[in-house]
C-alpha cells in the first residue's frame, strides 16, 4: 500500500516547532496564533497607541547606564528606573494593577488574581534592588581607600578675579 503524497507524509513537520507540532496535534492554537488573532481584533484600538515601543524610555535609561563612571551615577539611573515615584518599574506596577482592575470589571477574577500576584512579586524584586544599591553604595563610599568620590571639604574663600580689561578696537 502506497501514501498518496509520501513526502508530505515524511516532511510535514520540517520547519515548525514543537509548539506547533503540539498544538496541531491537540487542535488548539499556538501561542503566536493567539497573539496574531487577539492583534487583528483589536487593529483599530490600536492605531490609537503611541508609536513608540513601551520599553523605548527604559531602553534610554538603559543607554544612560553605559555612560556611568561611578557608582553614584550608576545609582542616579538604577533609582530612576527602579526607584520609589514615577520609576519605569512603579509604572509597570501601576500597569499591572491597572490591568487586574480590567479583568475584575470583566468579570474575569482568575485573571485578576494573576496580575495582582505578579505586581505583588514586582514590588518584592524593588525592594530587593533597593537593597543592592544601597548596598553597592555603601560598598563604595565605606571603602578604606575610598576609590568613590570624596565628600566636599569646607572650601575656601576666595576673592573674585577681578573683571577682564575690556579689549580696545585698533582706530583706523
Amino acid at each position: 500500500m502506497s501514501l498518496p503524497h509520501p513526502d508530505f507524509a515524511l516532511y510535514d513537520n520540517v520547519g515548525r516547532t514543537t509548539e506547533q507540532v503540539t498544538a496541531h496535534s491537540e487542535n488548539r492554537p499556538t501561542v503566536d496564533d493567539l497573539h496574531r488573532w487577539a492583534a487583528y481584533d483589536a487593529r483599530e484600538f490600536s492605531a490609537w497607541l503611541p508609536t513608540g515601543g513601551a520599553g523605548a524610555s527604559i531602553s534610554d535609561w538603559t543607554q544612560q547606564v553605559y555612560r556611568a563612571r561611578s557608582a553614584a551615577e550608576l545609582n542616579t539611573v538604577a533609582q530612576a528606573v527602579l526607584g520609589d515615584g514615577h520609576s519605569g518599574l512603579s509604572e509597570l506596577h501601576l500597569f499591572l494593577e491597572a490591568a487586574a482592575e480590567w479583568c475584575e470589571r470583566n468579570q474575569e477574577p482568575g485573571f485578576a488574581a494573576r496580575y495582582r500576584q505578579h505586581a505583588e512579586e514586582l514590588s518584592a524584586l524593588g525592594d530587593q534592588l533597593a537593597y543592592l544599591s544601597e548596598d553597592h553604595l555603601a560598598s563604595v563610599y565605606r571603602r578604606p581607600n575610598q576609590s568613590a568620590p570624596t565628600r566636599p571639604g569646607p572650601s575656601v574663600a576666595t576673592a573674585p578675579a577681578p573683571p577682564a580689561a575690556p579689549t580696545r578696537r585698533p582706530s583706523r
